[in-house]
């Protein structure tokens, strides 16, 4: 489904609004609930992508920065979107909560909004010089929820690569081969994402050049079965990825 699927009723700086969004879920979940299928949706949301500069009708600021060096007008539009997406999350959840058949919610972020450099220095007091501060740009909350009882827990570390095995249990399903693979090196590495990886024996983060023996073997492999899934077509491991690349 594309920007063409969607009604445009209710948008937000010309974008699809995470409200509208929502209600197409809710539509696609109603249609297939007739004939009783179960559904799998993965949504992108455009309503708070950047740029923040955003000056037409369809726009409202509710957030504003007081007591800054400077005005910030690109993180109060950010915070504005962010605050509209509170209210449509409430929408999506309080149907689901109502719904006839179980339901997992999966909500989370995928990087750090653009906005002015000189801001982030403001609200983190500093230039993210070192590797445990560049990682602070990389944390996006996320949270998995349900219509049913699950355990209730908060993950203080985890990257997105393992979110999906939280999702599984949350589900209730098996983990598959690869998740498997995933859970054990977890265990080793339970952080990793493009600036570094956290190292459970120095007890903090480190580049990927720094690694030594478990890790870097770890890391190694890793790189190896990435390698082997994205490009390897010819002799993709059929176990690991039973899903044939394209």
């Amino acid at each position: 489904y594309f920007e063409e699927d969607f009604p445009h009723q209710n948008t937000l700086r010309e974008f699809v609004s995470d409200q509208e969004m929502f209600e197409k879920i809710i539509e696609l979940y109603e249609k297939n609930k007739v004939e009783n299928h179960n559904v799998f949706l993965f949504g992108v949301t455009m309503q708070n992508h950047g740029g923040y500069d955003y000056e037409g009708a369809d726009y409202q600021q509710t957030i504003s920065l007081n007591g800054y060096t400077q005005e910030y007008s690109d993180a109060e539009q950010y915070l504005s979107m962010i605050h509209a997406t509170d209210s449509a999350v409430k929408y999506l959840l309080d149907y689901f909560s109502k719904a006839d058949h179980e339901v997992v919610v999966v909500f989370y972020g995928d990087h750090l909004p653009s906005l002015n450099s000189n801001f982030y220095q403001e609200v983190h007091g500093g230039t993210f010089d070192t590797i445990e501060e560049q990682q602070l740009k990389h944390r996006v909350p996320f949270f998995i929820w349900a219509n049913y009882d699950i355990p209730e827990e908060t993950v203080d570390q985890v990257s997105l690569n393992y979110l999906s095995n939280y999702v599984y249990r949350a589900a209730g399903f098996e983990l598959p081969s690869y998740n498997r693979y995933l859970d054990d090196l977890q265990k080793t590495i339970p952080e990793v994402n493009s600036v570094g990886y956290y190292s459970r024996t120095e007890q903090c983060f480190l580049t990927y050049s720094e690694a030594q023996r478990e890790e870097r073997d770890a890391l190694h492999q890793y790189q190896c079965l990435m390698y082997n899934s994205l490009f390897d077509h010819r002799n993709r491991n059929a176990q690991l990825f039973p899903t044939a690349a394209d």
